[in-house]
């Protein structure tokens, strides 16, 4: 289900993006509800049975490409598969390449997510790549870009990175 329509109340979702991520790697409360009245960004909620907010995708539906921007299981439900579901959920349902980024695998958890991603059919892409600041005062840091179904070429990385960082960064 996509947030809007569903009686989904944004809090929920950013108590669980404030819980899944550090600072500087998501935006202030009032920026990241902003986003919202951007008519390419899009939240699908996943719920459970009782109809609590388990988990999110954040993503950016653009020209070329579709952007996973932030995914996030509530930590009382990790383990459980609904990060899985949620990724193949969307993916098989996007006509283009999809894009995100990922922490360095040089840690013991970065290495475990990048693999999680391996297994679901993604491309980890070797290129530089630094995901700019999304707070004041934060700087930006080096991530690397993961890709479906298939990895890309030089040239088609320049060209899609150049969209999101208009897109979603606004740079």
């Amino acid at each position: 289900m996509c947030f809007g329509g569903d009686n989904v109340n944004f809090d929920e979702i950013f108590k669980i993006m404030d819980e899944a991520f550090p600072d500087n790697e998501m935006r202030t409360y009032d920026a990241q509800k902003k986003l919202l009245d951007n008519d390419k960004y899009n939240i699908y909620v996943k719920k459970n049975e009782s109809g609590l907010v388990v988990g999110f995708l954040a993503y950016w539906t653009l020209k070329s490409c579709t952007f996973f921007e932030h995914l996030a299981v509530s930590k009382n439900f990790r383990g459980n598969g609904i990060g899985k579901q949620i990724i193949l959920d969307n993916a098989k349902n996007v006509k283009k390449p999809i894009f995100f980024e990922v922490e360095l695998p040089n840690t013991e958890i970065a290495k475990r997510r990048v693999d999680f991603y391996k297994r679901l059919g993604f491309k980890l892409n070797d290129f530089y790549y630094e995901q700019p600041a999304l707070r004041k005062n934060e700087k930006p840091q080096q991530l690397l870009i993961m890709s479906y179904p298939e990895p890309i070429s030089g040239q088609g990385f320049t060209d899609y990175k150049k969209e999101i960082y208009s897109n979603v960064y606004g740079k």
